[in-house]
C-alpha cells in the first residue's frame, strides 16, 4: 500500500504538532493569549513584541533561531485582512524553561467556488523573560486547504466489527433516509484515512456529505482483512488507501474507485472532494 503508515505520518506533521499526551486541554500562557488576540485583531504590531530581543536565543535543538521570517510571515497575513479569522490551541507541552503550542490558525479565502476555509499549522516555542513570556523559536506550514485533524482516532477503523452486518444496516438507513452509501476501505494506520474522515465531518465538504451519505468505514486491516468485500466492490488495493465504493440505497454498487483519487487526501483541494459528493449523491 503506497498510503504512508501511521508511525511517518506522525513523524511528517511532528514539524507542527508536540507530542501532547493526556487530555486535550491546552494550558496556554500570557504570552500566547497575546499572539492569539493579537492575530485576531489583525495587530502586527502586537505580533512584533511578542518575540524574543534576546539574540542569543536558540532552536530547541540549540541552534541560532531567526524569527525575522516568522514575523514577515504573519506580518503580511495580517496585512491581507483574512476573512472569519479563528485560532485554535491544538496542545501544549512543558519542556524545562520552556512552553511548546502547536495550533491551527484558520481563516476563509475568495475562490471561484465562493468562500473556502484554509488552515496554517502552527508550532511555537515560548520561554519567560523576566515576567513577559517571549517566542524563541516558531515554524509554521504553508496555507492549507484540507484540515488536518488534531488527534488520530485509534478507533476510526474498530477491530472486530462486522462489516458486513455495518453495510446491511447503512444501505436500510440509507434507503430510509433517501440517501447513498460511501464505503471507504482503509486502516488505523493510514494518515489519509483520518485526513479524509476529517473533511468529510469538519470542512466545507461536511454539509453535502452529511446530508447525501451514509459512510462505512471497511477495514483492511495489513490488507488482509474483509477481502470478500474488497472483491466485492472491486476495490484495487495495490493502489492504495483511503479508497471508495457508492452505493445506492439498494446496495447496487454505482461507483469504485480504481486509480487511488483518495490515497492522498491530506494534499487534496477540498472542492475536489464536493465535486465527487456532488456527482454521486442522490438525484432528485
Amino acid at each position: 500500500m503506497r498510503c504512508a503508515r501511521l508511525l511517518l505520518a506522525i513523524l511528517v506533521i511532528a514539524l507542527f504538532v508536540p507530542p501532547i499526551t493526556g487530555q486535550s486541554v491546552a494550558i496556554e500562557n500570557p504570552g500566547l493569549r497575546n499572539w492569539k488576540s493579537a492575530l485576531m485583531s489583525l495587530d502586527a504590531t502586537v505580533l512584533a513584541k511578542l518575540y524574543t530581543s534576546n539574540a542569543a536565543a536558540t532552536t530547541a535543538d540549540g541552534e541560532p533561531q531567526d524569527l525575522s521570517a516568522d514575523e514577515q510571515f504573519w506580518r503580511q497575513f495580517v496585512s491581507q485582512k483574512p476573512q472569519e479569522l479563528s485560532v485554535l490551541v491544538r496542545g501544549t507541552k512543558e519542556q524545562p524553561g520552556m512552553q511548546v503550542a502547536a495550533l491551527t490558525v484558520s481563516f476563509k479565502e475568495n475562490t471561484l467556488q465562493g468562500l473556502r476555509s484554509r488552515y496554517i499549522l502552527v508550532q511555537q516555542f515560548w520561554q519567560r523573560e523576566g515576567d513577559e513570556w517571549r517566542i524563541v523559536a516558531a515554524k509554521h506550514s504553508g496555507v492549507l486547504k484540507m484540515p488536518q485533524p488534531a488527534s488520530l482516532n485509534p478507533n476510526l477503523y474498530p477491530r472486530g466489527v462486522d462489516a458486513h452486518q455495518e453495510i446491511k444496516e447503512a444501505i436500510e438507513r440509507a434507503s430510509h433516509e433517501h440517501k447513498r452509501v460511501i464505503l471507504i476501505f482503509g486502516a488505523n494506520w493510514c494518515y489519509d484515512c483520518h485526513v479524509l474522515d476529517f473533511a468529510l465531518h469538519h470542512s466545507d465538504a461536511a454539509p453535502v456529505a452529511e446530508k447525501n451519505f451514509v459512510i462505512v468505514h471497511v477495514d483492511i486491516g495489513e490488507g488482509k482483512l474483509n477481502p470478500d468485500l474488497v472483491s466485492e466492490y472491486k476495490i484495487p488495493l495495490d493502489k492504495g488507501v483511503p479508497a471508495l465504493a457508492v452505493l445506492d440505497s439498494n446496495g447496487k454498487l454505482l461507483y469504485s474507485q480504481q486509480n487511488g483519487e483518495f490515497e492522498s487526501a491530506r494534499s487534496m483541494d477540498p472542492d475536489e472532494l464536493i465535486a465527487f459528493l456532488e456527482k454521486w449523491k442522490p438525484k432528485t
